[in-house]
């Protein structure tokens, strides 16, 4: 049986990958801060993003992985960032992470399993990244210091 998905795969995953500038205008502070309710920082949630998207990219890549994905390490026990050197090295890091997923999306065409698994990868990649999104969306509103969402069409690109 032959797999095949159509030429414009990158359509399926157009705005897969827009974080709604969740990490825009991110402190030490609004990372970390009053957030002792929440079972995970903004921090610790940018930190494990950045070591699932990590691995999810080798798959990408075609990179021969010797260990499964390690879901509790990959949560930092750190809730604060050690430093805002620290916080805005790690929102360059996802942010390059991101514009790599959307190149990988745009070029996935042709046929086969092996296509097949790729646009699964993007497709557990955009889930996990919009739970987490939802998150850190949540938190930063609590604090003040997301938009509402009467006030986001003036806060988004149009």
């Amino acid at each position: 049986m032959s797999l095949l998905l159509p030429m414009a795969t990158n359509r399926y995953f157009a705005q897969a990958f827009d974080t709604f500038k969740a990490f825009d205008n991110l402190t030490v502070a609004s990372s970390s801060a009053e957030q002792e309710a929440f079972p995970a920082s903004i921090w610790q949630i940018l930190h494990h993003l950045l070591a699932w998207q990590t691995h999810q990219l080798a798959q990408l890549r075609g990179t021969v992985l010797t260990e499964a994905f390690d879901e509790k390490r990959s949560w930092s026990t750190a809730r604060v960032p050690p430093s805002e050197t620290a916080l805005q090295a790690a929102v360059t890091e996802f942010q390059h992470q991101l514009v790599e997923l959307q190149d990988h999306a745009q070029q996935l065409s042709g046929e086969g399993s092996e296509v097949v698994e790729q646009a699964l990868v993007l497709q557990a990649v955009a889930l996990h990244l919009s739970f987490h999104l939802g998150e850190v969306v949540l938190i930063r509103r609590l604090q003040g210091t997301y938009p509402l969402p009467e006030q986001m069409a003036a806060f988004l690109p149009k």
